[in-house]
């Protein structure tokens, strides 16, 4: 945390620019409708002929459609420069938009030039040579046409800078919390938008405290990507994906991806995106070893989960997987052969024939390519290259010889990968130490820990199932055999790009295969290591990630936005007993006071504290209200409970569960990555929270930092030691 004082905003004052400021809105809205109209004339995109005039009048539909929600809110911001003597003043917004008769030109945010508005850099380059320097940055708040305030943030002839920046910001971070999440593209940081515009076709790593914006920034990047300054590295947002780490944060953090330009992304989580790849989507994916993190006391069996779920999503696992399968094929080739009499049109019927050892050197040279669709596509492909080759098939014959052939090599591939799905092939590479010991690449020990099975005191679904850990190796087999990627049709192809938000949480094993399935360098990891709730998961460190995404650029944001000084300071405190990264600074931002709420202990002691922190809460204006509960267990049965005290608090306990606002209660692992107005944590004492343990107080920061602006904590007894008073 800074020591500096808290900042204060100060009265406003009417700019003196601000009768031309508004002006000027006025003119460039006058301009956007003109734009609009002409475009809406079909009458006037008029071709050559009338397949032509339906083409030119439908793409100025369409871009009608893009301008006209810009129109209330033409723009948020403004650069005077001066470039080679001239001066000129260029207005920032969302959209661009090109008065080619006037002076109300707007430029898109996107825009390496709509970058100098967040950066702190005085000078740049222009394409077209020359030197720029600016001279003044603004910030605009515009509301339904309408200018409310001007705010200078950088005056050359004032003196610099002037402070407006934080005075913006504050002013941004005092408005209350929705459903949705926060849109930065007004307020960016200098740190957040160096991060965002990391250059395309790099991976970036994006570490950031809870609370310092690194979700809508990956969300932004992603947005900046599809801009045509980007060149060979534009991605097109039906051709990407976001992974984010529950359903209930997916389609929370859905809702601002449209404004964004980003409505064809597909946001989902690892496992709803492995068991779509792999045709199970009846599977129940369940997370037994978070159920015991949760449940179970017992730190030795604990640890025995972690450490296994920790080597399940180990990257060498993608070496094991591909030598158990390459002695799995070979001995499946064995005595095999293909042998067709094939008839290329104007020559006689001629014998062609694979042997094993034509066989299995095509399969070697398959395992080296590595195919994005995988080995039996891949083997497929060399069988019938090979055989248009020897025979020497013209291009007009190919499709009749490979029908011919088909019959035969399908015969073959059946043979050679049967009884091979990646659910059967995964679970019986897991029971076999001897499958396991092929590669050399486990020890004996590590083996050993393969074959427990921590896990049998908790219960499993009746119906078809897998856990989360199993899924990476479960797609590692499907990487190999059937492929992976992006599904178009019956084909796939890398994605544009992958964005993965609460990135600590992804195995090492599974980085390594979205580096596969994404093209070269179009990877963005959104995290923070200090907050891995699922670190049975993730990787011990950043390094981890950079060996599975070569070239990959850490970037780390070290100033958290989220909460008041007083949230963010209690959240420091918890978070020093275990922080390895720097000191995090938050924003000077005074608010209310911590709330701490205690009682004897009762049977109903804490029911009616919770009660009173929901009343307090919502007398200080606060509707977007979150009780914290440690598992999904407790949220269920503190809901029905609350009741009886005049307290409806909605329930959120599965992942089905959507989050709309007003007042819930969810458990801290669903909880994870939300921000509400006031959040209240259940049972914040050490008999909840062990104090001893790590990961307990791990639990304990990301309940206490999910607030804005209030903050009350109860306990029926003694609250946790790293939360009392101070």
């Amino acid at each position: 945390m800074s020591s500096r004082a808290p900042v204060r905003l100060p009265a406003y004052t009417p700019h003196p620019d601000f009768d031309a400021e508004s002006d000027h809105l006025d003119g460039t809205v006058a301009a956007m409708l003109r734009q609009i109209e002409f475009w809406e004339d079909r009458d006037r995109q008029m071709g050559a002929d009338l397949e032509t005039s339906i083409i030119l009048g439908d793409e100025a539909g369409e871009h009608a459609a893009m301008l006209s929600p810009h129109v209330k809110e033409p723009y948020f911001g403004s650069l005077k420069v001066r470039v080679g003597g001239r001066e000129q003043t260029l207005y920032i917004g969302r959209h661009g938009f090109r008065d080619v008769k006037g002076p109300h030109t707007v430029v898109s945010w996107e825009s390496e030039v709509g970058s100098l508005f967040y950066s702190d850099v005085l000078g740049w380059t222009p394409r077209k040579g020359g030197q720029g320097v600016i001279r003044r940055r603004r910030q605009l708040d515009i509301t339904q046409k309408q200018l409310l305030r001007v705010t200078d943030l950088y005056d050359e002839d004032a003196g610099g800078d002037t402070g407006g920046r934080e005075e913006v910001l504050l002013r941004r971070l005092e408005e209350g919390s929705t459903a949705g999440m926060r849109d930065v593209i007004e307020t960016l940081q200098p740190e957040q938008n160096e991060a965002m515009r990391a250059p395309a076709g790099t991976p970036v790593i994006i570490q950031g405290a809870a609370g310092s914006g690194k979700t809508t920034i990956g969300f932004h990047r992603l947005a900046w990507l599809t801009n045509a300054d980007r060149g060979v590295h534009q991605i097109r947002p039906e051709a990407s994906m976001v992974l984010m780490p529950n359903q209930v944060l997916a389609a929370y953090a859905a809702r601002i991806l449209p404004e964004l330009g980003l409505g064809g992304v597909n946001v989902t989580t690892p496992e709803t995106w492995a068991v779509g790849l792999l045709g199970l989507e009846k599977l129940e994916v369940t997370d037994r070893t978070l159920s015991l993190l949760l449940t179970d006391r017992d730190n030795t069996r604990r640890a025995l989960a972690w450490r296994r779920a920790k080597l399940l999503g180990d990257a060498r696992m993608l070496d094991v997987v591909r030598t158990h399968l390459w002695t799995r094929f070979n001995a499946g080739l064995a005595g095999r052969q293909l042998s067709e009499t094939l008839e290329v049109p104007g020559r006689d019927p001629v014998a062609f024939t694979l042997s094993e050892h034509d066989l299995r050197g095509m399969l070697r040279d398959v395992f080296a390519q590595d195919p994005l669709d995988g080995y039996r596509a891949g083997l497929k492909r060399a069988s019938e290259a090979e055989a248009l080759h020897r025979l020497n098939v013209p291009e007009t014959a190919e499709t009749t010889v490979l029908r011919q052939l088909a019959t035969g090599l399908q015969g073959v591939l059946s043979r050679v990968f049967s009884s091979t799905t990646p659910v059967t092939e995964t679970r019986r590479l897991l029971a076999s130490p001897d499958a396991l010991a092929v590669s050399g690449l486990l020890t004996e020990r590590e083996i050993a820990l393969l074959q427990t099975d921590p896990l049998s005191g908790i219960p499993t679904p009746r119906r078809a199932h897998a856990d989360v850990t199993e899924i990476p190796l479960m797609l590692t087999m499907q990487a190999f055999m059937g492929g992976i990627g992006r599904s178009v049709g019956r084909m796939l192809e890398p994605f544009d790009h992958v964005v993965l938000d609460e990135a600590q949480d992804y195995s090492p094993l599974l980085y390594a295969l979205l580096a596969r399935a994404t093209r070269p360098g179009h990877v963005t990891a959104l995290g923070d290591l200090n907050q891995g709730m699922h670190g049975y998961k993730g990787p011990s460190s950043w390094e981890a990630v950079q060996a599975q995404l070569p070239g990959a650029q850490v970037m780390t944001l070290n100033r958290t936005y989220r909460s008041t000084r007083q949230i963010t300071q209690l959240g420091a405190r918890i978070a020093a007993t275990y922080n390895r990264a720097a000191q995090v600074q938050g924003v000077d931002r005074e608010g209310a006071e911590v709330r701490r709420y205690t009682m004897t202990a009762s049977e109903t002691a804490e029911l009616q504290l919770l009660a009173q922190a929901v009343r307090d809460a919502r007398a200080e204006g606060h509707t977007n209200i979150a009780i914290v509960t440690r598992r999904g267990v407790d949220a269920d049965r503190l809901s029905a409970a609350l009741r009886d005290f005049d307290t409806d608090a909605q329930p959120i306990t599965t992942q089905e569960h959507r989050y709309t606002g007003g007042l819930v209660i969810l458990p801290v692992n669903l909880a994870k990555g939300l921000e509400f107005s006031a959040a209240i944590v259940a049972s914040a004492n050490a008999e909840t929270y062990d104090e001893s343990t790590e990961y307990e107080r791990r639990l304990l920061y990301v309940s206490a930092s999910r607030a804005l602006h209030w903050l009350g904590l109860v306990s029926a007894g003694e609250l946790h030691p790293l939360i009392r008073e101070a």
